[in-house]
C-alpha cells in the first residue's frame, strides 16, 4: 500500500463489520492499517475507564449475566467495573450485516484492555494506529457524575502508564473537557468536535490550538475548510459512509475522513 494523502479514521473501530467499540472492531481496524481509531470512554463508579459510546446501560442494548435484558437504564458512572464486566452488550446498530455475535463482541472493554490489545496487534500487523479518544462527559444537575477534572485525570493517567502519548489524540464536544486536557496534559493533541455549533474556525484555533477540527460533515464548506487548512488545522469530519460522500468531502479539501466503513474507504482511495 502506498502513502495515503487522506487520513483514514475508523469510527468506533471497523464498526460496520464488528460491534462498535469492541476489541474485534479495533483489531479489524489495525489489520486494515487505518491511520487512527476513534473510540469513546466513560468512567465507572470506581474510577475505571471503560470503552462504550452511550452514557447509559439500557435494556435495549445490554443483557445481564443470565442473558436477560437489564431491568432498568443506568448511567455507566453508577456501575462498578465488576458490574460492567458481568454485562453483555448487544449494540450492533452499525453492523452492515446482522448476525449472531461472538462472545468477545458482547464485552465492554476497558481502555487498558484496548491499549494492550492494540500494542499486540501492532506487532502482528506491522504498526499501531493513533487512538483518537473521545471523553464523554455528562453535566448533570445532581452532581453525581464524575467531574471533568477527575475524568481527564483518569484518562490521562491510563495513557501515560499504558500507551504512547505520541499515538494519542483526545477529543470532545464538551469544551470544558478540552480546556482541562490542555491544563493537565498539554503534550497530548486535541480534536475539537462540533455539531451545528456557532463557533468559527478562528475561535476554535484561538481557544484551543487543536491538531484536528472534527465537524459534522454537513457543516463543512469550501470556505471553512480552507480557513482551517491555512491555520494548519487538520479537518477530519464525521461520519462519512458512502463513496459519494468520500468524493464530496475530498473535493472540499478535508485532510481525513471518519467512517464506519474503513474497508470501503481504503478501497476507494487505493483505486
Amino acid at each position: 500500500m502506498g502513502e495515503r494523502k487522506i487520513h483514514v479514521q475508523a469510527h468506533r473501530g471497523a464498526c460496520s463489520e464488528y460491534v462498535e467499540n469492541t476489541l474485534p472492531a479495533f483489531q479489524r481496524a489495525v489489520e486494515l492499517k487505518v491511520d487512527s481509531i476513534e473510540l469513546d470512554v466513560h468512567l465507572t463508579q470506581d474510577g475505571e475507564v471503560v470503552v462504550f459510546h452511550d452514557f447509559e446501560i439500557t435494556p435495549e442494548w445490554c443483557r445481564d449475566k443470565l442473558g436477560n435484558p437489564v431491568k432498568t437504564s443506568l448511567p455507566i458512572w453508577e456501575l462498578s467495573l465488576q458490574e460492567i464486566k458481568e454485562l453483555e452488550t448487544r449494540v450492533d446498530r452499525r453492523l452492515a450485516n446482522k448476525r449472531t455475535l461472538a462472545d468477545v463482541e458482547k464485552k465492554i472493554p476497558t481502555l487498558r484492555d484496548v491499549f494492550q490489545a492494540v500494542k499486540n496487534w501492532g506487532g502482528e500487523y506491522g504498526s499501531s494506529p493513533t487512538l483518537d479518544i473521545e471523553i464523554k462527559h455528562q453535566d448533570l444537575i445532581e452532581k453525581k457524575a464524575p467531574s471533568v477534572e477527575f475524568m481527564v485525570q483518569q484518562v490521562v493517567a491510563e495513557i501515560r502508564k499504558n500507551w504512547d502519548v505520541k499515538k494519542t489524540v483526545l477529543r470532545s464536544f464538551d469544551f470544558s473537557v478540552l480546556e482541562e486536557v490542555k491544563r493537565q496534559a498539554p503534550e497530548i493533541p486535541i480534536a475539537v468536535l462540533t455539531y451545528q455549533r456557532q463557533i468559527s474556525v478562528s475561535e476554535i484555533c484561538q481557544k484551543f490550538q487543536p491538531k484536528i477540527w472534527a465537524p459534522f460533515y454537513k457543516d463543512l464548506s469550501l470556505e471553512n475548510v480552507f480557513e482551517a487548512r491555512t491555520k494548519e488545522i487538520e479537518v477530519i469530519p464525521y461520519t462519512i459512509n458512502t463513496v459519494q460522500g468520500f468524493q464530496e468531502m475530498i473535493a472540499l479539501g478535508v485532510t481525513g475522513l471518519t467512517t464506519d466503513y474503513p474497508t470501503l474507504l481504503l478501497q476507494f482511495l487505493n483505486q
